[in-house]
Formats: C-alpha cells, sequence, structure tokens
C-alpha cells in the first residue's frame, strides 16, 4: 500500500474487506458499512463504480475503481482508487472549440452527470429542458443516450434559448456515455476564418480553369490551323496546293476584271529525273516555286501538278503583267531551267475556269515551240 501510486486523480488509495473495512493508507480504518458493501462489489468484480458518498465527507461523491485481491482463485479484499468528478475535470480539460465546448460524461442506467464541465453532477439529464431540432439516428436523445448509440443532435436550449450542437458517443468504461455540446454561434466561428481562403482558392480555381480553357482553345485551334495548312499546302515546295486551288477556283468562279491567270510548265523535268535522279528534280522544282512565288506571292501561286503552277494577278493590265512575266522567265532561265507559260487576262464577261483555260492552251503553244527549238518531241 505505501508504494501505490497517489496523484491528483487518484485521491485515495484504500483496501475494502469482506467486513467493510476500509484499510487507508492515511488515517484511520474507517467502516464503511452504509456506503460500501464488500458483496455488492464482489458481485460486480473489477469495475467503476458510479457516484458514491465519500467515507468522510457526504456531501461529496466519489468514483471508485475496484481491483480484486486473489488468494487461491478467491477474492479476499479489493483495493479500489478513488477520485471526484471535479478531480477528473481538473486533471483532463481538453480545449474543444477554444474552451466553448462543454464536455459531459452521463451514466447510461440512471441518465445521471457524473462528470460535467457545467457542475451539474449526480442530477439527471433532461430532454425536457430542450426543444430537438435534428437528430441523426433514434427519435429523442435521451432514448441515444441511455441505448449507448453515437451521433448528433442540434437542440435549442429553453434556459438561454441557444442553439446547441450535440455529439454523444459510448464509452469502453464502464457503463458511461460522453457527450459534447457547442452552441451554434461556436460550431462556426472556426470555419469562419476559411471563409476568405474558400473564396480565393474557388477565385485562383476558376482563373486556372480559364486560363486552361483558353489554353485548350488555342492548342486546339493552333492545331486545327497546322491540319488546315498542312492539307493545303504543297509539301515539297511549300506552296499552296491543287486542293486549295480548287477551293479558289469554286468561289470565284466569275472572272475579275484586270485579273491576270498565268500557267506554267515546266520543261525538262522527265529528262532530268532519269539522267540526274529525282533529288535534282525536286531541286528543279523548289527553284522554280521559289521564283514565281517570289514574284506573284505565296497566297496567290499554286502548284496543281506534278510539274504545273498557276499564279494570280490582280489589278494590272496585261502588258505589265506580261513584263512581270517575262522577269520571271529569265530568272528562271539563269538556273539553267525552262518552263513554258500562258497568260489569259480575266473580263467581266468570262468565268475563271474560262481565263485558266486560255492561258493553259497559251503555256501548251509554248511548250510546243520550246521543243521544237531544241528538236525535240514534245512528251504527252
Amino acid at each position: 500500500m505505501n508504494i501505490y501510486y497517489v496523484n491528483s486523480n487518484i485521491s485515495e488509495a484504500a483496501i475494502l474487506t469482506p467486513r467493510n473495512e476500509v484499510i487507508r493508507i492515511s488515517g484511520k480504518d474507517i467502516d464503511a458499512t452504509g456506503i460500501l458493501d464488500f458483496n455488492s462489489v464482489l458481485a460486480k468484480g473489477e469495475h467503476i463504480s458510479t457516484l458514491q458518498r465519500d467515507l468522510e465527507i457526504p456531501s461529496v461523491l466519489d468514483i471508485r475503481s475496484f481491483v480484486p485481491i486473489r488468494k487461491d482463485d478467491r477474492t479476499i479484499a479489493f483495493i479500489y482508487g478513488t477520485t471526484t468528478p471535479a478531480g477528473i475535470i481538473d486533471a483532463w480539460s481538453p480545449e474543444v472549440y477554444n474552451g466553448h465546448g462543454i464536455i459531459s460524461i452521463i451514466e447510461r442506467d440512471t441518465g445521471k452527470y457524473l462528470i460535467d464541465g457545467q457542475n451539474r453532477i449526480n442530477t439527471y439529464f433532461d430532454e425536457s429542458t430542450l426543444k430537438l431540432l435534428a437528430i441523426s439516428t433514434g427519435e429523442t436523445l435521451d432514448e441515444n443516450i441511455k441505448s449507448g448509440k453515437s451521433g448528433y443532435a442540434i437542440v435549442r436550449d429553453h434556459s438561454t434559448n441557444e442553439i446547441m450542437y450535440y455529439c454523444y458517443l459510448p464509452m469502453t468504461i464502464a457503463n458511461w456515455e460522453m457527450v459534447l455540446s457547442v452552441p451554434e454561434k461556436y460550431v462556426y466561428e472556426a470555419v469562419r476564418p476559411m471563409h476568405i481562403g474558400l473564396y480565393l482558392l474557388i477565385a485562383a480555381e476558376a482563373i486556372s480553369l480559364i486560363i486552361y480553357f483558353f489554353y485548350i482553345i488555342h492548342i486546339t485551334t493552333g492545331s486545327l490551323k497546322g491540319m488546315e495548312r498542312r492539307a493545303n499546302m504543297d509539301a515539297l515546295t511549300g506552296l499552296q496546293n491543287r486542293n486549295r486551288y480548287e477551293y479558289f477556283c469554286q468561289h470565284l468562279q466569275q472572272g475579275t476584271d484586270g485579273m491576270a491567270c498565268i500557267y506554267f510548265d515546266v520543261n525538262g523535268l522527265h529528262e532530268l529525273n532519269n539522267t540526274q535522279g529525282h533529288v535534282a528534280g525536286d531541286n528543279m522544282l523548289k527553284t522554280i516555286a521559289s521564283i514565281i512565288s517570289a514574284e506573284f506571292g505565296e497566297n496567290n501561286t499554286y502548284r496543281i501538278g506534278g510539274d504545273e503552277f498557276v499564279a494570280f494577278r490582280y489589278e494590272r493590265d496585261e502588258q505589265a503583267v506580261r513584263k512581270d512575266l517575262r522577269r520571271v522567265l529569265d530568272d528562271i532561265e539563269k538556273e539553267n531551267y525552262h518552263v513554258a507559260s500562258g497568260l489569259a487576262m480575266a473580263t467581266p464577261d468570262k468565268k475563271l475556269l474560262t481565263v485558266i483555260k486560255l492561258a493553259e492552251e497559251e503555256m501548251y503553244r509554248n511548250k510546243e515551240l520550246y521543243y521544237k527549238s531544241i528538236g525535240k518531241e514534245m512528251r504527252g
């Protein structure tokens, strides 16, 4: 007994004998008849008691933890530690909701407060003083607490007219239920500072979503433009291809007065491919395409076949366009290449396809003259 650890939680350690005599570490032994009954304690075995009168001060209520002392498998006495609800509260005072939460322990068998932050010890839990507004399980708060359920409830306290939030759950100690009650104003007080942060987070998420949305639009638009460009571009020369040329023709059927169509056909491509290889032929086509587009513009120049190009010029008279054409042919011949060309001018009464056909016919006449001049027969 002298080495039994007594601290602020355990106010006294003692032994209860079969004669209801209490042997204490300090002070005189006491006859506890009428307060403690050995046979009743023996029937419960190791346990924590409900509220019991103090051995010396009747107005003080104690909680005792009994542990049997056995000899030859027979309980010959009980050692117990004594504490008070006030001692438990003093030793264990968690800060819940910044001290605004009220922690209570209720004995389920009797409905009495064993421990309570509002000093309602040894009084009964009375639901009649509360108006039930919402409950998670069952129908009444009293029913849930006494049956050992866990859950929450929202009530209005008639004495203060406050709305209170209750959380209750069973304890593994004895037959007790822990109840936490918090006034509504303090329930949300902890989350109010989060509002600004939450709003900022939502705003940041919204901004991020908008940025991401525009980014997706940007890359999608870029991809579509890239796909459109590749679909309308000749891979070898970088000029607009036949797809784009046909689209242009379909949307400009009626000729524009003053617009010129220049038709080109490369001479000697087949022979160059056969004698020097296709790389040499590709270089010839790229050089010729570069010279034509430099004069007439990439937006107005098309490669419509293996060795055929078409260019358009706007708002110029025919003599001026033929002068430009002559300069192009001279630049091509400086590279030791040759093209046959044809030119036709659009008038209000001519459709574009008619103008193109006239330019093509002139090109073939010039091509035939070229091959006659070099003493060869024109292919095709």
